[in-house]
């Protein structure tokens, strides 16, 4: 019996309200204050292990794939690559069980035994299954991608409606084969069992981008359903059968698997992205939280290990839930929507400037003051990025200039209009530290920022002046901000 049903198999239904159960009042839930199990993750996945999850493998499932996450809501590497503020949890599966299983291949080159023709990654990739009775609203062709993915599968997302919660699964490579045959089904055009499908071979198309369902077109499944493959970004060694690793990725030395997805629910400011682990009860949401506790404090994980050079940065975010949802407020409203800003380019200014504000988590258990200059005072961080892929040149207090491109720092004091930020480890060459007074104001959704020299010396760093109606944006001190996105971030 086909698990799916379309909107036109349901026709009298598809008109009726009530036909299509809602998970929630949205008048009554707020996934914020949520204490009870309402929707589970969106794959298999065995709780046994204190600092990761066990996936079982779709075809092989005596085996598992070893998957590590990072909290909503993070902003640096490893965790995400979303500086501005990542709107969901990241799960990655790694194949090797440990570091000892990815192997030193000589001349730089490592990798993971995978069996000629990537046997292990086929039989173990994981499967996403519907978590409850869904209807599938979209599913989207994002486009072909550049050789790095397993078998060249391009990319595809699926979007999933339980009433009041919506979920969006991202980096899918293949639909299920039940999925795949209920699409690419013909339809009849008769009342005789036969009209469904689309006619849509999803294993071989190629375009147009954007969802393939026409207009009004849904597909229910039942829980458990199985829904898709995601992605495995994997690549062949040369001259090395067997091996596989993956390269111009954040784990360039072993393939992995990404299983992303973004969760909307009802929150009190309305619908909101969440952190899905904000659906599940409160044992749940405690027992990631200490899976994740353990992993950032494990110097040999495969996620977070070889990543120790930044430590600062990344264990700064040492909850699941940095924010219950994308609707964040803080730090005199620099911490808003996650905390990241976009350059507007006022006063025709380049657009290519992203800066962004994320708070230290100093009550986890693996918090550690050690990693900040200035101990438990360091309460924030702050990042400033560019997408035109260069440095900043940055003149410090004894005339030297420093290029650099992924500046950030602590900030040590928060004044009403300033922060006074410790920039870290800046440079390309060598690592400099230096102070520098920052102003702001917040009128609305724009921020304007203006910069200060930099200094040494905590004591003797400046503070500059501020004037909103002299201090315009420019291409050197001062810059306006506001949470329009823009390309190259």
């Amino acid at each position: 019996m086909n698990k799916f049903t379309t909107v036109a198999a349901v026709a009298l239904c598809f008109g009726l309200s009530s036909c299509f159960e809602k998970a929630e009042d949205p008048a009554a839930f707020n996934a914020c204050s949520n204490t009870q199990n309402i929707l589970t993750l969106p794959f298999s996945h065995i709780l046994t292990e204190n600092d990761r999850i066990l996936t079982p493998g779709y075809v092989d499932s005596a085996n598992n794939t070893y998957v590590h996450f990072s909290p909503f809501g993070a902003h640096f590497n490893p965790m995400t690559g979303n500086a501005y503020g990542n709107n969901k949890i990241d799960f990655v599966a790694f194949f090797s069980e440990n570091n000892l299983e990815i192997i030193d291949l000589g001349a730089g080159e490592f990798g993971y035994y995978a069996d000629p023709g990537a046997i292990q990654l086929h039989e173990r990739r994981p499967m996403y299954y519907a978590p409850a009775y869904t209807r599938i609203t979209s599913i989207s062709y994002d486009g072909p991608t550049s050789g790095e993915y397993l078998d060249d599968e391009p990319s595809w997302s699926m979007a999933l409606d339980f009433g009041s919660i919506e979920m969006q699964l991202d980096h899918v490579g293949k639909m299920s084969r039940a999925l795949h045959e209920f699409i690419a089904h013909v339809p009849s055009g008769l009342n005789d069992g036969n009209n469904y499908g689309l006619g849509i071979d999803t294993d071989t198309y190629t375009g147009p981008l954007g969802n393939i369902f026409p207009a009004g077109y849904l597909i229910t499944a039942a829980g458990g359903t199985e829904l898709a493959l995601p992605q495995v970004r994997a690549t062949e060694v040369p001259l090395h059968p067997g091996y596989y690793n993956a390269p111009n990725s954040s784990y360039p030395d072993r393939p992995h698997v990404q299983m992303e997805f973004v969760v909307s629910a009802p929150t009190a400011s309305g619908t909101n992205d969440v952190c899905a682990f904000k659906l599940m009860s409160a044992s749940l949401q405690n027992d990631f939280q200490d899976k994740l506790s353990i992993d950032l404090m494990n110097l040999d994980s495969q996620l977070y290990g070889s990543w120790q050079d930044t430590a600062w940065q990344w264990r700064a975010e040492s909850r699941a839930c940095l924010s219950c949802s994308t609707s964040s407020d803080d730090l005199n409203g620099l911490y808003k929507d996650l905390g990241g800003w976009f350059d507007r380019g006022d006063n025709s200014t380049i657009k290519n400037e992203l800066v962004a504000f994320v708070p230290v988590e100093q009550d986890t258990a693996s918090y550690n003051p050690a990693l900040y200059v200035h101990d438990v005072q360091t309460e924030w961080l702050m990042l400033r990025r560019r997408n035109d892929g260069q440095a900043w040149d940055w003149t410090m207090s004894d005339t030297s200039v420093v290029a650099t491109d992924y500046p950030a720092g602590e900030i040590l004091t928060i004044e009403d209009d300033a922060l006074l930020v410790l920039w870290r480890d800046l440079g390309q060459a060598t690592d400099v530290d230096a102070y520098q007074w920052v102003r702001y104001d917040v009128t609305g959704d724009v921020v304007t920022l203006k910069f200060g020299e930099f200094d040494s010396d905590f004591n003797t760093v400046l503070k500059p002046n501020f004037d909103l109606a002299i201090d315009i944006a420019n291409e050197d001190d001062v810059v306006t901000f506001d949470k329009t996105k823009i390309a190259g971030f």
